[in-house]
Protein backbone atom coordinates (compact mmCIF):
# COMPACT_ATOMS: atom_id res chain seq x y z
CA UNK A 1 0.00 0.00 0.00
CA UNK A 2 2.81 2.37 0.88
CA UNK A 3 4.55 1.56 -2.40
CA UNK A 4 1.40 2.47 -4.33
CA UNK A 5 1.14 5.78 -2.46
CA UNK A 6 4.74 6.52 -3.40
CA UNK A 7 4.10 5.78 -7.05
CA UNK A 8 1.14 8.15 -7.00
CA UNK A 9 3.26 10.73 -5.19
CA UNK A 10 5.78 10.71 -8.04
CA UNK A 11 3.03 11.75 -10.45
CA UNK A 12 1.90 14.68 -8.32
CA UNK A 13 3.73 18.00 -8.66
CA UNK A 14 6.60 18.35 -6.22
CA UNK A 15 6.48 20.88 -3.46
CA UNK A 16 9.18 23.49 -2.86
CA UNK A 17 12.53 21.78 -2.30
CA UNK A 18 15.80 22.94 -0.83
CA UNK A 19 17.67 24.91 -3.49
CA UNK A 20 21.11 23.56 -2.58
CA UNK A 21 19.94 19.96 -2.62
CA UNK A 22 18.22 20.49 -5.97
CA UNK A 23 21.45 21.84 -7.49
CA UNK A 24 23.42 18.91 -6.09
CA UNK A 25 20.94 16.39 -7.48
CA UNK A 26 21.07 18.04 -10.92
CA UNK A 27 24.88 17.99 -10.90
CA UNK A 28 24.86 14.32 -9.93
CA UNK A 29 22.46 13.52 -12.77
CA UNK A 30 24.68 15.40 -15.22
CA UNK A 31 27.87 13.59 -14.23
CA UNK A 32 26.10 10.22 -14.42
CA UNK A 33 24.79 10.98 -17.93
CA UNK A 34 28.18 12.27 -19.11
CA UNK A 35 30.07 9.19 -17.89
CA UNK A 36 27.48 6.83 -19.36
CA UNK A 37 27.70 8.63 -22.70
CA UNK A 38 31.51 8.43 -22.61
CA UNK A 39 31.40 4.66 -22.13
CA UNK A 40 28.93 4.06 -24.98
CA UNK A 41 30.43 6.51 -27.49
CA UNK A 42 34.01 5.37 -26.79
CA UNK A 43 33.05 1.78 -27.55
CA UNK A 44 31.33 2.85 -30.76
CA UNK A 45 34.37 4.97 -31.71
CA UNK A 46 36.76 2.08 -31.10
CA UNK A 47 34.58 -0.37 -33.04
CA UNK A 48 34.32 2.09 -35.94
CA UNK A 49 38.11 2.27 -36.22
CA UNK A 50 38.34 -1.52 -36.08
CA UNK A 51 35.80 -1.74 -38.91
CA UNK A 52 37.77 0.78 -41.01
CA UNK A 53 41.00 -1.17 -40.61
CA UNK A 54 39.37 -4.49 -41.44
CA UNK A 55 37.43 -3.09 -44.41
CA UNK A 56 40.35 -1.37 -46.12
CA UNK A 57 42.61 -4.42 -45.76
CA UNK A 58 39.88 -6.72 -47.10
CA UNK A 59 39.26 -4.37 -50.04
CA UNK A 60 42.88 -4.22 -51.17
CA UNK A 61 43.14 -8.01 -50.70
CA UNK A 62 40.23 -8.46 -53.12
CA UNK A 63 41.87 -6.10 -55.61
CA UNK A 64 45.05 -8.17 -55.45
CA UNK A 65 43.07 -11.34 -56.14
CA UNK A 66 41.32 -9.68 -59.11
CA UNK A 67 44.55 -8.41 -60.65
CA UNK A 68 46.47 -11.66 -60.21
CA UNK A 69 46.40 -14.03 -63.22
CA UNK A 70 43.75 -16.75 -63.14
CA UNK A 71 45.36 -20.06 -62.27
CA UNK A 72 44.92 -22.60 -65.08
CA UNK A 73 43.41 -20.13 -67.57
CA UNK A 74 44.56 -20.44 -71.22
CA UNK A 75 43.72 -18.52 -74.37
CA UNK A 76 43.22 -21.63 -76.52
CA UNK A 77 39.79 -21.80 -78.11
CA UNK A 78 38.67 -18.35 -76.98
CA UNK A 79 39.61 -16.46 -80.12
CA UNK A 80 41.74 -13.84 -78.37
CA UNK A 81 44.95 -13.60 -76.40
CA UNK A 82 44.66 -12.93 -72.67
CA UNK A 83 46.23 -9.65 -71.54
CA UNK A 84 48.04 -9.88 -68.24
CA UNK A 85 47.79 -7.14 -65.63
CA UNK A 86 50.86 -4.87 -65.83
CA UNK A 87 53.53 -5.75 -63.33
CA UNK A 88 53.62 -2.18 -62.05
CA UNK A 89 49.96 -2.38 -61.04
CA UNK A 90 50.52 -5.73 -59.34
CA UNK A 91 53.46 -4.26 -57.44
CA UNK A 92 51.49 -1.19 -56.34
CA UNK A 93 48.60 -3.34 -55.16
CA UNK A 94 50.91 -5.66 -53.25
CA UNK A 95 52.71 -2.74 -51.60
CA UNK A 96 49.38 -1.16 -50.64
CA UNK A 97 48.25 -4.42 -49.06
CA UNK A 98 51.47 -4.63 -47.06
CA UNK A 99 51.10 -1.00 -45.97
CA UNK A 100 47.52 -1.56 -44.82
CA UNK A 101 48.46 -4.76 -42.99
CA UNK A 102 51.27 -2.97 -41.16
CA UNK A 103 48.99 -0.01 -40.45
CA UNK A 104 46.32 -2.30 -39.00
CA UNK A 105 48.84 -3.96 -36.69
CA UNK A 106 50.14 -0.59 -35.45
CA UNK A 107 46.72 0.99 -34.94
CA UNK A 108 45.39 -2.06 -33.11
CA UNK A 109 47.97 -1.38 -30.40
CA UNK A 110 46.59 2.14 -30.00
CA UNK A 111 42.97 0.99 -30.09
CA UNK A 112 43.68 -1.50 -27.33
CA UNK A 113 44.42 1.52 -25.10
CA UNK A 114 40.86 2.82 -25.43
CA UNK A 115 39.56 0.32 -22.89
CA UNK A 116 42.11 0.82 -20.07
CA UNK A 117 42.45 4.60 -20.50
CA UNK A 118 38.89 5.70 -21.32
CA UNK A 119 36.20 3.03 -20.92
CA UNK A 120 37.46 1.33 -17.78
CA UNK A 121 38.04 4.52 -15.70
CA UNK A 122 34.59 5.85 -16.63
CA UNK A 123 33.02 2.49 -15.78
CA UNK A 124 34.77 2.38 -12.41
CA UNK A 125 33.48 5.86 -11.54
CA UNK A 126 29.95 4.77 -12.47
CA UNK A 127 30.31 1.76 -10.16
CA UNK A 128 31.50 4.02 -7.34
CA UNK A 129 28.56 6.41 -7.58
CA UNK A 130 25.98 3.64 -7.90
CA UNK A 131 25.36 3.47 -4.08
CA UNK A 132 24.62 7.20 -4.14
CA UNK A 133 21.72 6.49 -6.49
CA UNK A 134 20.17 4.25 -3.85
CA UNK A 135 20.55 7.00 -1.24
CA UNK A 136 18.88 9.50 -3.57
CA UNK A 137 16.02 7.08 -4.20
CA UNK A 138 15.47 6.60 -0.44
CA UNK A 139 15.49 10.36 0.05
CA UNK A 140 12.87 10.70 -2.71
CA UNK A 141 10.65 8.11 -0.99
CA UNK A 142 10.93 9.98 2.31
CA UNK A 143 9.98 13.22 0.56
CA UNK A 144 6.88 11.58 -0.91
CA UNK A 145 5.92 10.15 2.50
CA UNK A 146 6.34 13.54 4.16
CA UNK A 147 4.25 15.34 1.52
CA UNK A 148 1.56 12.65 1.74
CA UNK A 149 1.26 13.10 5.52
CA UNK A 150 1.26 16.86 5.07
CA UNK A 151 -1.63 16.71 2.59
CA UNK A 152 -3.67 14.47 4.89
CA UNK A 153 -3.06 16.72 7.91
CA UNK A 154 -4.02 19.85 5.98
CA UNK A 155 -7.21 18.16 4.78
CA UNK A 156 -8.14 17.10 8.30
CA UNK A 157 -7.49 20.57 9.70
CA UNK A 158 -9.90 22.16 7.23
CA UNK A 159 -12.73 19.84 8.29
CA UNK A 160 -14.89 19.88 11.40
CA UNK A 161 -13.69 17.15 13.72
CA UNK A 162 -15.15 15.08 16.48
CA UNK A 163 -13.14 13.98 19.51
CA UNK A 164 -12.24 10.72 17.79
CA UNK A 165 -11.17 12.54 14.62
CA UNK A 166 -9.19 14.97 16.77
CA UNK A 167 -7.25 12.07 18.20
CA UNK A 168 -6.66 10.77 14.65
CA UNK A 169 -5.37 14.21 13.65
CA UNK A 170 -2.91 14.21 16.53
CA UNK A 171 -1.62 10.81 15.42
CA UNK A 172 -1.26 12.05 11.82
CA UNK A 173 0.64 15.12 13.02
CA UNK A 174 2.98 12.87 14.99
CA UNK A 175 3.57 10.68 11.92
CA UNK A 176 4.10 13.80 9.81
CA UNK A 177 6.70 15.06 12.27
CA UNK A 178 8.57 11.75 12.13
CA UNK A 179 8.43 11.74 8.29
CA UNK A 180 9.69 15.33 8.26
CA UNK A 181 12.63 14.39 10.51
CA UNK A 182 13.52 11.45 8.25
CA UNK A 183 13.30 13.62 5.13
CA UNK A 184 15.46 16.41 6.60
CA UNK A 185 18.00 13.84 7.79
CA UNK A 186 18.23 12.42 4.24
CA UNK A 187 18.71 15.95 2.91
CA UNK A 188 21.51 16.59 5.38
CA UNK A 189 23.26 13.38 4.33
CA UNK A 190 23.10 14.40 0.66
CA UNK A 191 24.47 17.86 1.47
CA UNK A 192 27.48 16.24 3.10
CA UNK A 193 28.16 13.31 0.76
CA UNK A 194 27.28 14.59 -2.71
CA UNK A 195 29.73 17.53 -3.15
CA UNK A 196 32.97 15.50 -2.81
CA UNK A 197 31.57 12.69 -4.97
CA UNK A 198 30.50 15.09 -7.72
CA UNK A 199 33.82 16.95 -7.59
CA UNK A 200 35.80 13.70 -7.85
CA UNK A 201 33.66 12.46 -10.75
CA UNK A 202 34.02 15.70 -12.68
CA UNK A 203 37.77 15.81 -12.01
CA UNK A 204 38.34 12.64 -14.04
CA UNK A 205 36.71 14.04 -17.17
CA UNK A 206 39.74 16.17 -18.29
CA UNK A 207 42.01 13.11 -18.01
CA UNK A 208 39.62 10.99 -20.08
CA UNK A 209 39.37 13.75 -22.68
CA UNK A 210 43.16 14.10 -22.83
CA UNK A 211 43.55 10.34 -23.36
CA UNK A 212 40.94 10.40 -26.13
CA UNK A 213 42.67 13.31 -27.89
CA UNK A 214 46.08 11.62 -27.60
CA UNK A 215 44.82 8.33 -29.04
CA UNK A 216 42.94 10.09 -31.85
CA UNK A 217 45.98 12.18 -32.82
CA UNK A 218 48.18 9.08 -32.82
CA UNK A 219 45.72 7.19 -35.03
CA UNK A 220 45.45 10.03 -37.54
CA UNK A 221 49.22 10.66 -37.56
CA UNK A 222 50.09 7.03 -38.26
CA UNK A 223 47.33 6.79 -40.85
CA UNK A 224 48.54 9.91 -42.68
CA UNK A 225 52.20 8.89 -42.47
CA UNK A 226 51.54 5.44 -43.95
CA UNK A 227 49.48 6.76 -46.87
CA UNK A 228 51.90 9.63 -47.52
CA UNK A 229 54.90 7.29 -47.65
CA UNK A 230 53.05 4.93 -49.99
CA UNK A 231 52.05 7.77 -52.33
CA UNK A 232 55.62 9.10 -52.35
CA UNK A 233 57.13 5.69 -53.15
CA UNK A 234 54.60 4.81 -55.86
CA UNK A 235 54.46 8.24 -57.51
CA UNK A 236 50.97 9.29 -56.42
CA UNK A 237 50.39 12.97 -55.57
CA UNK A 238 50.29 13.76 -51.86
CA UNK A 239 48.15 15.59 -50.92
CA UNK A 240 45.56 14.39 -53.40
CA UNK A 241 44.48 16.63 -56.32
CA UNK A 242 41.05 18.32 -56.31
CA UNK A 243 38.02 16.06 -56.44
CA UNK A 244 36.88 17.31 -59.85
CA UNK A 245 40.22 16.28 -61.38
CA UNK A 246 39.90 12.76 -59.97
CA UNK A 247 36.31 12.46 -61.19
CA UNK A 248 37.27 13.75 -64.64
CA UNK A 249 40.10 11.24 -65.01
CA UNK A 250 37.85 8.40 -63.88
CA UNK A 251 35.12 9.49 -66.28
CA UNK A 252 37.50 9.52 -69.24
CA UNK A 253 38.64 5.97 -68.45
CA UNK A 254 35.06 4.84 -67.89
CA UNK A 255 33.91 6.16 -71.30
CA UNK A 256 36.49 4.00 -73.05
CA UNK A 257 35.42 0.91 -71.11
CA UNK A 258 31.77 1.78 -71.73
CA UNK A 259 32.31 1.82 -75.50
CA UNK A 260 34.06 -1.55 -75.36
CA UNK A 261 31.20 -3.08 -73.38
CA UNK A 262 28.55 -1.57 -75.65
CA UNK A 263 30.25 -3.11 -78.68
CA UNK A 264 29.41 -6.63 -77.39
CA UNK A 265 26.44 -7.90 -79.41
CA UNK A 266 24.91 -9.81 -76.51
CA UNK A 267 24.65 -6.61 -74.49
CA UNK A 268 23.77 -4.31 -77.39
CA UNK A 269 20.86 -6.51 -78.51
CA UNK A 270 19.72 -7.73 -75.10
CA UNK A 271 16.77 -6.67 -73.00
CA UNK A 272 18.90 -5.07 -70.29
CA UNK A 273 19.56 -2.04 -72.50
CA UNK A 274 15.89 -1.05 -72.16
CA UNK A 275 15.69 -1.47 -68.38
CA UNK A 276 16.60 1.46 -66.11
CA UNK A 277 19.42 1.15 -63.63
CA UNK A 278 17.89 0.38 -60.23
CA UNK A 279 19.48 2.28 -57.33
CA UNK A 280 17.69 1.32 -54.13
CA UNK A 281 13.92 1.69 -53.81
CA UNK A 282 13.48 5.17 -55.32
CA UNK A 283 10.73 4.68 -57.90
CA UNK A 284 11.13 8.22 -59.23
CA UNK A 285 14.80 7.58 -59.93
CA UNK A 286 13.91 4.31 -61.67
CA UNK A 287 11.32 5.94 -63.90
CA UNK A 288 13.46 8.93 -64.85
CA UNK A 289 16.79 7.18 -65.16
CA UNK A 290 18.61 7.37 -68.47
CA UNK A 291 20.88 4.50 -67.48
CA UNK A 292 20.33 0.93 -68.50
CA UNK A 293 20.24 -2.10 -66.25
CA UNK A 294 23.97 -2.58 -66.83
CA UNK A 295 24.77 1.02 -65.88
CA UNK A 296 25.14 1.92 -69.57
CA UNK A 297 23.63 4.89 -71.34
CA UNK A 298 20.64 4.20 -73.55
CA UNK A 299 22.30 5.84 -76.56
CA UNK A 300 22.40 2.42 -78.20
CA UNK A 301 18.67 2.81 -78.74
CA UNK A 302 19.31 5.96 -80.75
CA UNK A 303 21.78 4.13 -82.99
CA UNK A 304 19.05 1.64 -83.92
CA UNK A 305 16.32 4.21 -84.48
CA UNK A 306 15.94 3.17 -88.11
CA UNK A 307 15.24 -0.39 -87.08
CA UNK A 308 12.72 0.60 -84.42
CA UNK A 309 10.93 3.06 -86.74
CA UNK A 310 9.66 0.11 -88.78
CA UNK A 311 7.96 -1.35 -85.67
CA UNK A 312 5.11 1.00 -84.64
CA UNK A 313 4.46 -0.70 -81.28
CA UNK A 314 8.12 -1.09 -80.20
CA UNK A 315 7.96 1.88 -77.78
CA UNK A 316 5.01 0.29 -76.00
CA UNK A 317 6.86 -3.01 -75.97
CA UNK A 318 9.93 -1.37 -74.40
CA UNK A 319 7.71 0.10 -71.69
CA UNK A 320 6.37 -3.36 -70.85
CA UNK A 321 9.90 -4.68 -70.61
CA UNK A 322 10.96 -1.82 -68.35
CA UNK A 323 8.00 -2.36 -66.03
CA UNK A 324 8.33 -6.16 -65.87
CA UNK A 325 12.07 -6.63 -66.09
CA UNK A 326 12.14 -8.56 -62.85
CA UNK A 327 9.65 -11.12 -64.18
CA UNK A 328 11.41 -11.82 -67.47
CA UNK A 329 14.05 -14.48 -67.92
CA UNK A 330 17.14 -13.65 -70.05
CA UNK A 331 16.60 -14.41 -73.71
CA UNK A 332 19.27 -15.16 -76.28
CA UNK A 333 19.35 -16.52 -79.83
CA UNK A 334 17.20 -19.49 -80.67
CA UNK A 335 18.72 -22.87 -79.90
CA UNK A 336 18.06 -26.21 -81.55
CA UNK A 337 15.55 -27.41 -78.91
CA UNK A 338 11.92 -26.32 -79.32
CA UNK A 339 10.57 -23.77 -76.83
CA UNK A 340 6.97 -23.18 -75.73
CA UNK A 341 6.07 -19.66 -76.90
CA UNK A 342 3.02 -19.00 -74.64
CA UNK A 343 4.79 -17.47 -71.58
CA UNK A 344 6.63 -14.89 -73.71
CA UNK A 345 4.24 -14.50 -76.64
CA UNK A 346 3.29 -11.02 -75.54
CA UNK A 347 6.92 -10.00 -75.83
CA UNK A 348 7.90 -12.03 -78.86
CA UNK A 349 5.79 -10.22 -81.44
CA UNK A 350 4.22 -6.74 -81.46
CA UNK A 351 0.47 -6.58 -81.94
CA UNK A 352 0.88 -5.07 -85.42
CA UNK A 353 2.84 -8.11 -86.56
CA UNK A 354 0.29 -10.54 -85.16
CA UNK A 355 -2.63 -8.78 -86.85
CA UNK A 356 -0.89 -7.86 -90.13
CA UNK A 357 1.16 -10.67 -91.72
CA UNK A 358 2.65 -8.27 -94.30
CA UNK A 359 4.52 -6.42 -91.57
CA UNK A 360 6.97 -9.34 -91.28
CA UNK A 361 8.73 -8.04 -94.33
CA UNK A 362 10.07 -5.04 -92.41
CA UNK A 363 11.09 -7.00 -89.32
CA UNK A 364 14.90 -7.27 -88.87
CA UNK A 365 16.70 -10.54 -88.33
CA UNK A 366 16.88 -9.94 -84.56
CA UNK A 367 14.43 -8.73 -81.96
CA UNK A 368 15.94 -6.63 -79.17
CA UNK A 369 13.07 -7.36 -76.79
CA UNK A 370 12.60 -11.10 -77.36
CA UNK A 371 14.13 -14.30 -78.73
CA UNK A 372 14.72 -14.82 -82.46
CA UNK A 373 11.94 -16.81 -84.14
CA UNK A 374 12.52 -18.97 -87.23
CA UNK A 375 10.31 -20.82 -89.70
CA UNK A 376 10.29 -24.11 -87.76
CA UNK A 377 9.53 -22.71 -84.33
CA UNK A 378 5.85 -22.04 -85.06
CA UNK A 379 5.36 -25.50 -86.60
CA UNK A 380 7.09 -27.34 -83.76
CA UNK A 381 5.36 -25.50 -80.93
CA UNK A 382 2.28 -27.77 -80.96
CA UNK A 383 4.36 -30.96 -80.97
CA UNK A 384 6.52 -29.56 -78.18
CA UNK A 385 3.45 -28.90 -76.07
CA UNK A 386 2.12 -32.41 -76.72
CA UNK A 387 5.47 -33.94 -75.81
CA UNK A 388 5.67 -31.88 -72.60
CA UNK A 389 2.16 -32.93 -71.53
CA UNK A 390 2.96 -36.61 -72.21
CA UNK A 391 6.15 -36.44 -70.15
CA UNK A 392 4.30 -34.69 -67.32
CA UNK A 393 1.58 -37.41 -67.33
CA UNK A 394 4.15 -40.24 -67.04
CA UNK A 395 6.32 -38.50 -64.48
CA UNK A 396 6.63 -40.52 -61.27
CA UNK A 397 6.24 -39.02 -57.86
CA UNK A 398 9.58 -37.91 -56.38
CA UNK A 399 10.98 -39.80 -53.39
CA UNK A 400 10.32 -38.25 -49.98
CA UNK A 401 13.08 -35.95 -48.75
CA UNK A 402 15.45 -37.32 -46.11
CA UNK A 403 14.58 -36.55 -42.52
CA UNK A 404 16.35 -33.64 -40.98
CA UNK A 405 18.92 -34.35 -38.36
CA UNK A 406 18.19 -32.26 -35.35
CA UNK A 407 20.81 -29.60 -35.00
CA UNK A 408 22.67 -29.31 -31.75
CA UNK A 409 22.23 -26.36 -29.46
CA UNK A 410 25.89 -25.49 -29.68
CA UNK A 411 26.68 -21.98 -30.88
CA UNK A 412 29.99 -20.95 -32.41
CA UNK A 413 31.48 -17.54 -33.17
CA UNK A 414 34.42 -16.45 -35.29
CA UNK A 415 37.09 -14.12 -33.92
CA UNK A 416 37.40 -10.84 -35.82
CA UNK A 417 40.49 -9.64 -33.95
CA UNK A 418 43.25 -11.04 -31.80
CA UNK A 419 42.64 -10.96 -28.04
CA UNK A 420 45.58 -11.73 -25.75
CA UNK A 421 43.60 -11.61 -22.51
CA UNK A 422 43.76 -9.12 -19.68
CA UNK A 423 43.17 -11.33 -16.65
CA UNK A 424 43.77 -14.94 -15.69
CA UNK A 425 40.22 -16.06 -16.46
CA UNK A 426 40.15 -14.43 -19.93
CA UNK A 427 40.06 -16.62 -23.05
CA UNK A 428 42.86 -15.66 -25.46
CA UNK A 429 42.41 -16.27 -29.18
CA UNK A 430 43.75 -15.31 -32.59
CA UNK A 431 41.92 -13.69 -35.48
CA UNK A 432 39.90 -16.31 -37.36
CA UNK A 433 39.58 -18.81 -34.47
CA UNK A 434 36.18 -20.49 -34.01
CA UNK A 435 35.05 -20.28 -30.39
CA UNK A 436 32.32 -22.38 -28.79
CA UNK A 437 29.91 -20.16 -26.84
CA UNK A 438 29.02 -21.52 -23.40
CA UNK A 439 27.19 -18.54 -21.95
CA UNK A 440 26.18 -15.30 -23.65
CA UNK A 441 24.03 -12.23 -23.14
CA UNK A 442 21.85 -10.24 -25.53
CA UNK A 443 24.41 -7.41 -25.77
CA UNK A 444 27.61 -7.43 -27.84
CA UNK A 445 29.09 -4.83 -25.46
CA UNK A 446 29.47 -7.50 -22.79
CA UNK A 447 31.74 -10.43 -21.89
CA UNK A 448 30.70 -13.95 -22.90
CA UNK A 449 31.93 -17.34 -21.71
CA UNK A 450 33.45 -19.62 -24.32
CA UNK A 451 35.74 -22.57 -24.97
CA UNK A 452 38.67 -22.83 -27.41
CA UNK A 453 40.86 -25.90 -27.78
CA UNK A 454 39.69 -27.27 -24.42
CA UNK A 455 40.33 -24.00 -22.54
CA UNK A 456 37.41 -22.09 -21.07
CA UNK A 457 37.30 -18.40 -20.21
CA UNK A 458 35.64 -15.05 -20.78
CA UNK A 459 36.06 -12.95 -23.92
CA UNK A 460 34.70 -9.61 -25.23
CA UNK A 461 31.65 -10.17 -27.45
CA UNK A 462 32.49 -7.28 -29.79
CA UNK A 463 35.69 -9.09 -30.86
CA UNK A 464 33.73 -11.89 -32.56
CA UNK A 465 30.88 -12.40 -35.00
CA UNK A 466 28.16 -15.05 -35.05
Amino acid sequence: MQSMHRQLGKIKPKGPDDAKVSVLLQDFTNVDEVLTSIVHTSRAWRDAWLSILALQLNAVTVFEEIYNPIVGATSEGHGHDAIMTPQTMLTKTKNLKEAYAELKADLLEELNLVDPRIIRPATEVLECIKPIKKTIKNRENKRIDYESYQDRVDKKRRQKRSEKEEAGLLKLEADMGKAADDFHYADDRLRESLPPVIAAAFSILPHILAAQILIQNTLLAQYYTTLHNYCTEEGFPSPAPPTQDIVGEWDSDFKRIQQDVESINTIARGKAIHAPMVLGDDSETRRGSSMSGLNLRNNLTARRSNTQSSLPSMSRLGGKLSAGASRLSPSGHNSGSPQAPEPQREYDEPEVERNNPSSHASTPSYAPAGPVRDYFQGQDSQSARNMSSAIAAKKKAPPPPPKRIQSSNEQWVTALYTFTGQESDDLAFEEGDRIKVIKKTDSTDDWWDGELRGVRGRFPANYVEL
